[in-house]
């Protein structure tokens, strides 16, 4: 079994030659920089020092380039070693205060969001408690080791109930059991808290949230956790969606920013309908609304993304390239489980 080491804090971990080195990594208690898990983000991206990895398809993942690739950068969600290999990566994060545990969870209920998205609460054990920053995510352990990601809706001011917003991804699949078969009572493990993505609150700057359908989940969570602790700093939340009804909690957001000082919610639409009420807001793509209103001063800003790989990808690139420092954008790139994209793609070359 290879052993990975990590430049320069010297930590050692065995990956199987079968699995993805971030995911050995993760199982060893090594929480490295990572988002989607899908190979789009880059934000595992660690440079190969010595040893042979390779990638699944052969093909290079969509988050690195050839040119960065004949540098010897490899992207740790993908790759997989087959030998030892020693890598340099930024600097391992772990949120403050937060122990990452294995636990038994049990469904308590669920609620229709919209046609589409299902909001899930979970019930942990009365013996255990789960700490974490809000804008983190748990997984579910399913059958096989097989692992799906979700962002916590809830804060941890909401008090131990767990919130997520599920969309469905499939008819067969862990999303489509959710929305058919499972019901309250029903037991699942649950394993958390992970990710890098919580709110910097010891930063004076202008806070921007931007989210894409249920990218919007993390950023609740951290807009609830501040408004629970009476935070009045300037915050604005862009909230992108093909249509009205994916905008779940479009009355709720409009009513705090009613109430709560420097808050303005901006949605965005990107398909909207010729519905009863005519949608009488922004158009467009999200993340062009939002770099259309901030100006050309962009380093004023903390810039918090989170939803599709594209939305965040395009977001990483334009809102760097127009004078936010990289250390200012902390973002969350949504994707399928590497085993749910295969059968997504068998389907559609049937």
């Amino acid at each position: 079994m290879p052993q990975v080491t990590i430049v320069p804090t010297g930590e050692s971990f065995a990956a199987d030659p079968g699995e993805p080195v971030l995911t050995a990594a993760l199982r060893a208690g090594l929480n490295l920089p990572h988002s989607c898990k899908g190979g789009h983000c880059a934000s595992c991206r660690a440079r190969l020092l010595s040893g042979e990895t390779t990638y699944p398809t052969r093909e290079l993942p969509a988050g690195i380039t050839p040119d960065e690739a004949a540098e010897r950068f490899v992207l740790l969600c993908q790759a997989h070693a087959i030998t030892d290999i020693t890598i340099e990566t930024r600097e391992m994060r772990p949120a403050p205060e937060v122990e990452v545990k294995s636990l038994p969870s049990r469904i308590d209920r669920m609620e229709r969001l919209a046609d589409d998205v299902m909001a899930v609460f979970l019930k942990l054990p009365a013996v255990e408690d789960l700490h974490y920053r809000a804008g983190q995510y748990i997984d579910f352990i399913l059958s096989g080791g097989r692992r799906r990601s979700f962002s916590l809706a809830s804060a941890p001011a909401d008090g131990r109930m767990l919130e997520v917003h599920v969309r469905r991804a499939s008819s067969s699949g862990f999303t489509g059991q959710l929305f058919d078969t499972m019901r309250a009572g029903n037991l699942l493990r649950v394993e958390g808290p992970l990710g890098q993505f919580w709110f910097r609150g010891d930063s004076p700057r202008h806070a921007v949230m931007i989210g894409g359908g249920t990218g919007y989940a993390p950023l609740r969570a951290m807009l609830r956790q501040l408004l629970a602790v009476g935070d009045r700093r300037p915050l604005t939340l862009y909230w992108g969606a093909r249509t009205t009804p994916d905008l779940y909690e479009h009355n709720w957001l409009s009513s705090v920013a009613a109430v709560r000082p420097a808050f303005a919610y901006r949605p965005v639409l990107s398909e909207p309908q010729a519905e009863e009420s005519p949608w009488a807001g922004r158009s467009g793509l999200v993340h062009e609304a939002a770099l259309a209103d901030l100006g050309a001063d962009l380093a004023q800003y903390d810039v918090y993304a989170s939803g599709p790989p594209a939305m965040v990808e395009a977001i990483r690139h334009t809102f760097v390239e127009r004078g936010l420092p990289r250390a200012q954008l902390f973002f969350d790139s949504f994707d399928y489980a590497p085993d749910t994209l295969a059968a997504m793609r068998k389907t559609d070359n049937k």
